[in-house]
């Protein structure tokens, strides 16, 4: 008769998953980003529960240069509808998706090593990227979950797991076209590996799972000539430099120690694992070389990157790699070579110690969900009660450069509380202002948005409370 007690692995897992949750949830108003390209995903989505939409197209990015796959919009459609599309329910939609992430790389650090699965569990709770991509609402951020899936079913070695990998691989190239990199590094050294056990079938197999997440692009672009997604991936953001072995190698270079300062969040740990890393490479060469199936998608995806533009503000180009870097330091290994990963596990251990903190406590312009709330609240009661007609919003004087305030729009928009568009400051007849200056010092504010009120009359002004923001409202002079 089997036993229902709570064994002490069961609740190992169970303390494991709820520390996993906390570290997915706490605070996630305050702290979860929320500019306009998450108003404007929250914007999309709503259109497409209203509308019943079913489309291809996803996110876009904010100069219509970018367009990416829908899928990151269905995966958080029913947080966005559970929580009737408050700006801090995609979020909750990303915790999920996080805590679902970690609790399968759980399970995919304890099949490849046991011996390690003490900090890899420590890693998992409280390493910077995944902290962040299980807390953010943002297509790239999603890319984790579909690689642990990936990964964890290649284990099972089966032609139907081995097609979920595939499939689930593919899917990475739905949140961000340049997952083709790790994605193809990944591609050949699963070729290599199924054709020395001569099994080529399996790797066949996982190829057809990955041209299936892919054909709805294919199909999409050969319909809407020049096409959207597949087609423009060799030009995303293609850099224009000629090739030189130089050139690549400094590129090449600066990209890792980005990657390295995404991966620790710390100006001193990167500079240990610049020395270790190398080192933990040459020592797979000459004895573990089982790990580098999991190393070349990271090598793949720092050498794709070399050649699109890349200025060091992007740390979701190495998404694709992370999972793949996860499970190289955790792999197997012996003697010397068990000491030195896991130098570098600890190493990350210790900098996201450093890291976790600030990441669930520290509120900025960009992440004070509750602010934007308050102040789209005022606009939207105001405009209501008052009847105003011809009404427009800028943001002046504040943190916040997107002046025209993308996000208070797409949240009235869904409120469906009546705007000019951004084009439109000539006709307006009402201007609210958001920000953080004083009157006076708004009233001199050179944008143009203030030139027909910068002389009108203060009609009201509304201090949002617990914090440094106001939102005024000016009309024409």
């Amino acid at each position: 008769m089997k036993s229902y007690l709570l064994t002490p692995p069961k609740l190992t897992l169970i303390f494991f998953l709820l520390l996993l949750i906390f570290t997915r949830l706490y605070n996630l108003d305050h702290t979860a980003r929320f500019i306009w390209d998450e108003s404007s995903d929250l914007v999309r989505m709503h259109q497409f529960f209203v509308e019943k939409k079913l489309t291809l197209v996803g996110p876009i990015s904010e100069d219509n240069s970018k367009v990416f796959g829908s899928l990151t919009y269905y995966m958080l459609l029913p947080f966005a509808v559970l929580g009737q599309f408050d700006p801090a329910s995609p979020a909750v939609g990303a915790a999920f998706w996080g805590t679902l992430t970690g609790l399968l790389l759980f399970f995919l650090a304890k099949k490849i090593n046991p011996s390690l699965l003490l900090p890899s569990t420590l890693l998992i709770l409280l390493w910077f990227p995944l902290v962040q991509t299980g807390r953010w609402a943002w297509n790239p951020n999603l890319i984790p979950f579909w690689t642990t899936l990936a990964l964890l079913a290649t284990l099972y070695q089966t032609r139907p797991s081995l097609f979920l990998s595939g499939f689930a691989l593919g899917l990475t190239i739905h949140h961000h076209p340049l997952a083709i990199f790790a994605l193809v590094g990944f591609g050949i050294t699963s070729f290599i590996a199924y054709i020395h056990k001569k099994r080529l079938d399996f790797f066949l197999t996982f190829t057809a799972g990955t041209i299936l997440a892919l054909l709805p692009f294919l199909i999409f672009d050969l319909r809407h000539p020049p096409g959207l997604f597949l087609t423009k991936i060799l030009y995303f953001n293609h850099a224009d430099i000629p090739f030189s072995l130089s050139a690549f190698s400094s590129k090449f270079l600066s990209l890792y120690k980005f990657f390295l300062l995404y991966l620790t969040q710390s100006s001193l740990t990167p500079t240990l694992l610049a020395f270790l890393l190398p080192l933990l490479l040459f020592l797979d060469l000459k004895n573990h070389r089982s790990a580098l199936i999991y190393f070349l998608p990271c090598l793949t995806q720092l050498a794709g990157l070399t050649f699109i533009y890349y200025d060091g503000q992007s740390p979701h180009y190495f998404l694709p790699a992370l999972v793949f870097f996860f499970v190289w330091i955790i792999s197997p290994r012996k003697s010397f070579s068990h000491l030195v990963s896991t130098l570098t596990l600890l190493l990350l251990i210790i900098s996201s110690f450093f890291s976790i903190i600030p990441q669930l406590t520290t509120t900025t312009w960009q992440t004070d969900i509750p602010t934007v709330k308050t102040a789209t609240q005022i606009i939207s009661q105001e405009i209501t009660s008052q009847d105003l007609k011809n009404n427009n919003l800028a943001v002046l004087s504040s943190p916040d450069n997107n002046i025209y305030g993308r996000r208070y729009r797409d949240l009235l928009l869904i409120q469906n509380t009546p705007l000019l568009p951004k084009e439109e400051y000539q006709y307006s007849d009402h201007l609210f202002v958001i920000s953080t200056a004083t009157i006076s010092d708004l009233r001199q504010d050179p944008a143009y948005e203030m030139k027909f009120f910068r002389s009108g009359p203060l009609i009201n002004q509304w201090p949002i409370p617990d914090s440094n923001w106001t939102v005024y409202r000016f009309d024409r002079y």
